[in-house]
């Protein structure tokens, strides 16, 4: 896993407020390190298995959007087909036992992640609170002091 996106979920910068995406991040997250580390005998296993979680990931917030009349939802649900479409491609090829996408792909999501969720999930989450709870979600989070 990159050091970037790992560090991006210890610090638990994933989290929005809204349990739902936060339990499908952390999925999502779980299922990208399992795809990294699988063997190349395992590779379109994996990578199915993340393909099947983020078609639900994303057909929720979607759903959420679409259903609420969230403001700002093209660019969200524009951006989920785009990497849908390049988990189904590479997929697809890793079927024909072609494996050469794959690093890119890993690579391409792991350095995605972290942005969709700051911009797109955040205030998604924030949108959905408001208009549950008439409120805005509070994240707190502990950072440890640097040593020295």
């Amino acid at each position: 896993m990159s050091h970037d996106l790992d560090a991006f979920m210890r610090r638990h910068e994933h989290l929005t407020g809204d349990a739902r995406i936060d339990t499908l991040h952390e999925e999502f997250y779980a299922l990208l390190q399992a795809l990294r580390e699988a063997p190349r005998e395992q590779a379109a296993d994996a990578l199915l298995a993340l393909i099947t979680h983020t078609r639900e990931h994303f057909a929720h917030e979607d759903d959420e959007m679409t259903s609420g009349n969230y403001p700002i939802r093209e660019c969200h649900i524009d951006e989920h087909a785009e990497v849908m479409t390049s988990l189904v491609q590479v997929h697809e090829r890793l079927c024909q036992n072609d494996h050469s996408a794959l690093p890119r792909l890993v690579q391409a999501l792991e350095d995605w992640f972290p942005g969709h969720v700051q911009h797109l999930d955040s205030a998604l989450a924030q949108w959905l609170v408001k208009r549950r709870h008439n409120a805005q979600p509070i994240m707190l989070r502990r950072h440890a002091a640097s040593p020295g």
